[in-house]
């Protein structure tokens, strides 16, 4: 049996922001094509633009019902699709709200940071707009702490694993496989790491416009962009901790030398 979680403050939001949808096909976003030169081809009636913002519009507030339906039982990856398509359809700047909501439920900051931005900057006095600040001003210090954690974590790597090649060969010679295999992890893990963050500077970039210059589909991080970074991580602190465990390995083992003498066989060990 599922269970229905009790709506939150952010639900009542989403269902408040559902009053502001409203079928004005004035508001939707442009869609017709200019005819083009040489091609023979008729540009589209005045009839057959409206009668095409019309249907977006009504596929648009479809998804916007889905979107809703999905995050009244906490499901806030498919609400977050569902609005994604709403606003890609429709062009409606209200829409930002109900993904930055569901981005920023989901740990998505970057995406909820940028798509409360956006509702700031494209909706005309915004009703929400005290709120949507401050939630903002929150993400901010949020993306921020995480951009340092993930900073500090590459230059902790990088000095472990300097200082696991450190000292005198004799007390600390690293085996070469550790070496070989150390390095390969870590440019794995950097790798990983500069993969996310392109990934989510890339979130939210128009790929295609229509002719009036309305986006009409985004560039969206998704699921590999987390797990590229979580590779990454893993992999630099792998590679911090296979040279630091081989140089300690190393300094602990015993270098023992022996020789002949009239006496018997003298034994020497260093430790």
């Amino acid at each position: 049996m599922t269970e229905v979680k009790t709506p939150s403050r952010w639900a009542i939001a989403v269902l408040i922001a559902s009053t502001l949808w409203g079928l004005d096909s004035s508001a939707a976003a442009q869609a017709g094509t200019a005819q083009r030169e040489g091609d023979g081809e008729e540009a589209p009636t005045e009839e057959d633009q409206t009668a095409q913002r019309e249907a977006e519009d009504a596929a648009a507030k479809e998804y916007f019902l889905l979107g809703r339906a999905a995050y009244r039982v906490a499901n806030y990856e498919q609400a977050l699709a569902h609005f994604r398509h709403a606003y890609r359809l429709s062009g409606r700047s209200q829409l930002h709200y109900n993904i930055g909501i569901c981005a920023d439920r989901l740990g998505k900051h970057h995406e909820a940071f940028e798509a409360f931005e956006r509702y700031l900057e494209g909706t005309e006095n915004p009703s929400r707009e005290e709120e949507v600040r401050m939630r903002v001003a929150v993400l901010r210090v949020a993306i921020e702490e995480s951009d340092k954690r993930t900073q500090e974590l590459a230059a902790a790597a990088s000095h472990n694993a300097t200082a696991a090649l450190a000292g005198r060969p004799s007390d600390r010679k690293v085996p070469r496989s550790a070496i070989i295999g150390g390095s390969t992890l870590a440019a794995l893990g950097t790798a990983g790491v500069i993969a996310m963050g392109v990934g989510l500077s890339q979130n939210g970039a128009c790929l295609e416009t229509d002719a009036s210059g309305a986006c009409i589909t985004e560039r969206t991080s998704n699921t590999w962009t987390a797990v590229y970074g979580g590779i990454g991580v893993a992999a630099l602190a792998g590679s911090a901790s296979w040279l630091v465990i081989s140089s300690r390995r190393a300094k602990r083992k015993r270098d023992t030398a022996w020789m002949l003498t009239p006496t018997g066989v003298l034994v020497s060990a260093s430790f």
